[in-house]
């Protein structure tokens, strides 16, 4: 039996300050609102399905010229398949792990919470509904890149764009959240802070680990990327669009610009990643220190405890004692001379030597005794 699908209201994430609701952002007939930027740096609104976008991809690819020839340094470059643009329609799972995919004439990205289609000459990115932050902040980007860097191709124009938002939206979440727990960690470490907010502390290192996978999954992107001879070249779209003679030999250029690109978003993923590990570190540091706080109170608080059942138990004996002499049974021993003043003496020496000579015994095998130690 199929389960129902959860409501609207049930599928509302929060990307920290892009909140986003996952419900609607899936239209009807199966076609989803996707951001169209192109060449131009324009950015429009349009309504795409997955088909749509597969043809879209063909289309661009169509006109690609294949040698004829085989050469031992030909590299056939993959086509997209619906199973690829599949993978960009999760309906924005966090839990995806990033990834750069290079096909035929289409470069696809997927990492929370952009997922884009480029080719050489548009650019698709499929936002949640509600994300208006990040659709100013795609703009800029795209501004920026495409209108005063004319230079560069524009799938490299646009793959820059994508990752410096994508930067961006990292860099915007750390700085949210670090400053918050570094006045948690102050607070834990001048033992100031109410057990009442460990729970807040909790949430706030679970958001931070939660960063900080994100933040490891883009870096195992671009290290995947830059690691693979064969994707780098086949980033060139228009490179390879333009010269037919390069499929024949794809590893013929070299790949610079393209290295230069990632390496610097790779760069700034390090450095959030850093700063967020760090704080993890703190945290978990801060954490162990305030367990040896608690671990010395407990332990000073067991040497009480043992201190004053160990005298409890040496008194429990002369006491005994006393007892035996105190019954109203006639004896011989209340007419010895001096006898009261033996069994006191020994009733008092007693408990004193014997406590002695186990805290004597206990200090031997390393365990003190002393109540100085809390």
């Amino acid at each position: 039996m199929r389960r129902p699908l959860p409501s609207t209201t049930e599928l509302v994430s929060k990307h920290h300050d892009v909140p986003y609701d996952v419900g609607s952002a899936i239209l009807h007939h199966g076609k989803r609102l996707a951001l169209r930027f192109n060449t131009s740096g324009e950015a429009t609104y349009e309504e795409y399905s997955r088909t749509d976008v597969l043809k879209l991809v063909q289309a661009a690819a169509a006109g690609v010229v294949v040698p004829t020839t085989r050469s031992a340094n030909r590299i056939d470059i993959p086509k997209v398949h619906m199973r690829d643009l599949r993978k960009l329609d999760n309906v924005f799972a966090v839990s995806n792990e990033p990834s750069l995919v290079v096909r035929q004439q289409a470069i696809l990205v997927n990492a929370d919470p952009v997922r884009a289609v480029i080719t050489r000459e548009s650019c698709l990115v499929f936002l949640p509904d509600g994300a208006d932050s990040l659709v100013s902040l795609l703009k800029a980007s795209f501004t920026e890149q495409i209108v005063y860097t004319q230079s560069i191709a524009f799938e490299f124009a646009a793959l820059e764009a994508v990752l410096q938002t994508l930067c961006k939206v990292v860099a915007s979440d750390c700085e949210k959240v670090l400053p918050v727990a570094k006045i948690s960690v102050d607070r834990m470490a001048r033992d100031d802070l109410p057990m009442g907010d460990m729970e807040a502390l909790r949430s706030l290192k679970n958001a931070m680990h939660e960063l900080d996978t994100q933040i490891n999954g883009m870096r195992r992107m671009l290290m995947e990327i830059l690691e693979n001879e064969e994707d780098l070249h086949m980033l060139y779209l228009t490179k390879i669009f333009a010269e037919p003679d390069v499929a024949s030999d794809l590893l013929s250029f070299d790949t610079e610009d393209a290295e230069s690109l990632l390496e610097v978003y790779l760069q700034d993923i390090y450095a959030t990643q850093t700063r967020v590990s760090l704080m993890l570190n703190n945290i978990q540091n801060t954490e162990s220190m305030v367990m040896l706080r608690l671990d010395t109170k407990r332990n000073y608080l067991l040497t009480v405890d043992l201190t004053l059942t160990l005298w409890t138990t040496m008194l429990t004996i002369p006491t005994f004692i006393v007892g035996g002499f105190g019954m109203n049974l006639n004896s011989t021993t209340q007419e010895t001379p001096n006898m009261f003043w033996i069994v006191f003496g020994v009733c008092i020496l007693f408990p004193i030597t014997s406590v002695y000579l186990v805290k004597r015994f206990l200090e031997q095998r390393g365990i003190n005794m002393s109540w100085k130690s809390g």
